[in-house]
């Protein structure tokens, strides 16, 4: 049930992609706009040509800082036979059950969902199964420790054999170690209520996406004999979307995952070409570069659809986790318009001169609603009659980034021209090469994260864990809190 789904020739046709091209405006980033003392200086940065070239190789050649790790580049060239196969598991999955439940963390989570909730409908978990063409609702689990949440989900789920397939579940569970304490320990929970439900012929109804050879969950899986997707090995968690970590729960929810591949390809030949006046990607790279360098060291992405909010905590993540080291990187934000105008905005417009806004807009939603006009205009809105959501959207686009930039604040706005698979594709792969391209502008390693190891070292010490005895001592040993400090 995806909304505004491309058929396949479309998705194939030149002409409809080139309809469907991802423009990035980037003017209100510049001199002429900001003024001299905020904006960037158009010849700095097409002046970056010669470190992108370079980084464009490290790249295309996979010579740079984690280059093993460069194989999400590969995913939007899968073969048609792998895609068909994560389909079939897909049908599968809603053919047993009305009810399917992802647990997943981080990478493992924030793609897949991000997917969903941008190309489904936003009620859809509300709507009867034939409204959601046999598709089966989505439940999230595994990314938290949150016994309130899990409770209430485990409360939804039948507690004995289902007589029908309203009340019947799936699972998938996403982790590549199988070690991840929130998915782990969420997957023990609903992998014995599964057993519990469907008794010794269980194992149909669970599905795990793992380590292709390795680690406790493959282990698991292939002693129990569920069906099992790959992560493959040179493709890193955030990076992961375009693999059956987001693209098996895409398809169960029923999102055309070929055209969503389609996007993506789309992407990376739009991206194949290392001049900054053509590549997107490189060039979002380089503008996010020259801001920093100038004192803008917070990025907030604003999407201008509630649908994009979870694509936008999903590219926290990435940014985050491969920007965040050697004691550089942007913090990246996000936030959704124009519901955030009315608290981030402030901040924004008169704080600290430290923020690059990056706004999100969908030019033509997939439903729109003309706003009515009313006999007496009791409420002054007659003005805004017969004008459409979408138009007022727009608008209040264009008079937020007028009354940042005459402030001399800086923004950049991607130009979606519908949200469908083919577009998020292209979202997704242009957003991964730009956060690849920046770190290696940076001189830093973007596709590794020695810091979120640290604090797994001392949960699982603390825990009890066997083999962290030394961390144990390390954290006893710890300055101790003084109550006359807690208030």
């Amino acid at each position: 049930m995806p909304q505004s789904s491309p058929s396949r020739i479309e998705a194939h046709d030149p002409l409809w992609q080139a309809q469907m091209t991802i423009r990035l405006d980037f003017n209100a980033m510049l001199k002429p706009v900001l003024g001299e003392a905020h904006g960037l200086d158009a010849g700095e940065l097409f002046a970056l040509q010669p470190a992108i070239d370079k980084v464009h190789q490290q790249i295309t050649m996979r010579e740079g800082r984690g280059s093993e790790f460069l194989g999400f580049l590969d995913l939007p060239f899968q073969s048609e036979d792998e895609i068909s196969a994560i389909e079939a598991t897909a049908d599968r999955l809603a053919a047993l059950g009305d009810s399917h439940v992802i647990l997943g963390i981080g990478g493992s989570f924030l793609g897949a969902r991000a997917l969903i909730e941008a190309l489904t409908h936003p009620y859809r978990n509300e709507l009867p199964r034939s409204a959601r063409e046999g598709r089966p609702k989505i439940y999230w689990e595994g990314n938290n420790v949150d016994p309130d949440s899990m409770a209430s989900l485990l409360g939804l789920l039948p507690t004995t054999q289902p007589r029908d397939i309203e009340r019947a579940f799936t699972l998938n569970v996403i982790s590549k170690s199988g070690t991840t304490l929130e998915t782990a320990v969420a997957f023990r929970i609903f992998h014995e209520r599964v057993r519990q439900v469907y008794g010794p012929d269980y194992a149909p109804y669970i599905v795990a996406t793992t380590d292709e050879s390795k680690g406790k969950l493959r282990a698991l899986a292939d002693e129990k004999g569920f069906e099992t997707f790959a992560i493959p090995d040179d493709v890193g968690g955030r990076y992961s979307v375009l693999t059956p970590v987001g693209l098996l729960p895409a398809a169960v929810a029923g999102i055309d995952i070929h055209a969503l591949l389609a996007g993506a390809r789309f992407m990376a030949d739009r991206c194949s070409n290392a001049d900054l006046h053509e590549n997107p990607a490189y060039l979002y790279a380089a503008l996010q570069f020259l801001a920093v360098a100038k004192g803008y060291d917070v990025s907030l992405m604003a999407s201008w659809t509630k649908r994009l909010e979870f694509f936008g905590f999903w590219y926290d993540q990435l940014a985050a986790e491969s920007l965040g080291k050697e004691e550089k990187g942007r913090v990246p934000l996000t936030s959704v318009n124009t519901r955030d105008l009315h608290a981030r905005g402030q901040q924004i417009q008169e704080g600290q001169r430290n923020t690059v806004v990056t706004n999100l807009l969908v030019s033509k939603p997939n439903h729109d609603v003309e706003i009515p006009l009313v006999e007496g205009d009791p409420d002054g809105l007659n003005y805004v009659a017969g004008k459409t959501l979408s138009e007022v959207t727009a608008k209040a686009l264009e008079g937020t980034v007028f009354a940042y930039a005459r402030e001399g604040r800086p923004s950049m706005t991607f130009v979606i021209p519908e949200l469908n698979a083919f577009t998020m594709g292209q979202l997704i792969y242009l957003f991964e090469l730009a956060t690849v391209t920046e770190g290696y502008l940076m001189g830093i390693n973007p596709l590794d994260q020695p810091g979120v190891e640290a604090y797994k070292r001392f949960m699982f010490a603390n825990l009890g864990r066997a083999d962290m005895q030394e961390a144990r001592d390390e954290f006893e040993a710890r300055p101790k809190s003084s109550p006359e400090f807690i208030v």
